[in-house]
């Protein structure tokens, strides 16, 4: 994923992406993983390991999904190639990730008839298969309206946003996201939101936001991304769009596929 192991902060996704309710807060922990090429094969086994944990964590309550993507493009030199997204229902419960001692009663309902010895591997496994290379904590802002319900082979889009007026939120949400919604609406584009980082945060970091768009084909993906996916726009909305950018600093695109999801 480029340079985004790098930075202090990275991001993605919203309320439409996970078919929240509106007005429930959705957290979003996101974790980069860096994956030398010999370890690739063992890192997917060690995530169809972890979909069974992740299962258990759902039907507990104590989140609401899970889901794995591949960075695009992911050479071994770019930083991560995968990251993988674990959402919330509060900030509570990011914060604490596994409740006090329920690991190990999600972890045997997962896998019951493996012995403890079988486990232990696994547990090693994980470790040597990937570099969990920055963990970043996030909430969804704000999305376009529609029902798509991201499946599996899902492309992401994301633009990491640095925020430089305090107006920005609202330039997104009042000039922005009517724009996005005509391109959905369309069928240009399935969805488009806005999260906010909460931790990593401060001067130093790369961004404070990002926007993301979501394809169900690299056809619909490439279209928007060579221009041919606009949506029209009157004069005093293109002044305002004007004016809008000005309020952030755009710093990275980046892309990514759904590989595995856990709901």
């Amino acid at each position: 994923m480029k340079k985004i192991t790098t930075l202090s902060f990275v991001f993605l996704m919203s309320l439409g992406l996970f078919a929240q309710q509106q007005n429930q807060p959705l957290y979003l922990l996101f974790e980069f993983m860096k994956v030398n090429d010999e370890m690739n094969s063992d890192y997917m086994e060690v995530e169809n390991f972890w979909t069974e944990i992740h299962k258990q964590r759902v039907a507990d309550g104590n989140i609401i999904g899970w889901d794995l993507w591949a960075m695009s493009p992911g050479g071994s030199e770019q930083g991560s190639q995968y990251f993988t997204v674990t959402l919330f229902s509060s900030l509570e419960a990011m914060l604490q990730g596994f409740p006090d001692g329920k690991f190990d009663e999600y972890l045997r309902k997962a896998h019951p008839n493996m012995s403890e010895e079988e486990l232990g591997q696994w547990m090693e496994k994980t470790v040597v298969s990937r570099d969990i290379a920055h963990q970043v904590y996030c909430k969804e802002i704000n999305n376009t309206e529609g029902d798509f319900d991201m499946p599996i082979g899902t492309l992401l889009k994301f633009d990491i946003m640095k925020q430089l007026d305090n107006s920005y939120e609202k330039v997104e949400n009042d000039i922005f996201k009517p724009w996005h919604q005509q391109l959905v609406d369309n069928g240009q584009k399935e969805a488009w939101g806005l999260i906010k980082v909460l931790l990593p945060a401060g001067s130093q970091a790369l961004g404070s936001h990002m926007t993301y768009s979501m394809y169900s084909s690299y056809k619909q993906m490439a279209g928007d991304m060579e221009g041919g996916g606009g949506g029209t726009m009157d004069t005093m909305t293109g002044l305002a769009v004007k004016q809008g950018l000005e309020t952030r600093d755009w710093r990275m695109v980046e892309a990514a596929r759904l590989i595995m999801k856990v709901r």
